[in-house]
């Protein structure tokens, strides 16, 4: 198993907590992509796909069940990263694990799903 190269990344009142494990890369995201967190999400998105693309990743599975707020702003990061893995020579798949009692979660990560179908996948946490 490769050791993972990119670490967890924090804003005030965000975070992002990476594994990697067989060929999935998991992030973890906590807390609120609000303004705090814009300038980081976007590099860290970037980093994401580069060590996704060096590790082999086959999925890279984003965990968004306590992420209670996302603004348009760290929506666009996503939204920027998923355009990049569709473009790939080789894409990866991208699922979201979402909270059904947030409901900014179905209709924002719907819209991300209709990007790239081949490529995002939405799953309901229980």
């Amino acid at each position: 198993m490769s050791a993972l190269l990119i670490g967890a990344a924090s804003a005030d009142g965000f975070q992002a907590l990476p594994s990697f494990e067989d060929t999935r890369l998991s992030l973890q995201f906590i807390g609120s992509g609000d303004m705090n967190a814009i300038a980081l999400l976007s590099d860290y998105l970037k980093q994401v796909h580069l060590e996704a693309v060096r590790l082999g990743a086959s999925e890279v599975r984003c965990d968004l069940k306590q992420l209670t707020f996302m603004n348009s702003s760290c929506f666009k990061s996503f939204v920027v990263w998923i355009d990049t893995v569709k473009n790939s020579p080789n894409p990866y798949r991208i699922r979201f694990l979402t909270e059904p009692k947030l409901h900014w979660q179905r209709r924002s990560l719907e819209a991300l799903r209709r990007l790239a179908v081949n490529v995002v996948s939405i799953e309901t946490g229980s």
